[in-house]
């Protein structure tokens, strides 16, 4: 959660001076940042689905168990 806190940040800050600067540079580094977080969000997310699947269950206290 603070990670994507973070990365939005940046990204107004990107979109700031791109707007400033009259350069479409900073709005294309926005765009790549957001699709960084949505593919770091996917990955997050297809883990507690294995998780699920494979458990039956999202108990943060048997997540040793996935230890290979």
């Amino acid at each position: 959660m603070s990670i994507e806190l973070i990365l939005l940040s940046v990204n107004v800050n990107f979109i700031a001076f791109s707007v400033f600067l009259n350069d479409l540079s900073g709005q294309i580094f926005a765009m790549l940042t957001l699709t960084v977080a949505a593919a770091e969000a996917a990955i997050g997310l297809a883990i507690l689905v294995v998780f699920f699947r494979n458990l039956g269950s999202i108990e943060v206290d048997k997540i040793n168990s996935l230890k290979g």
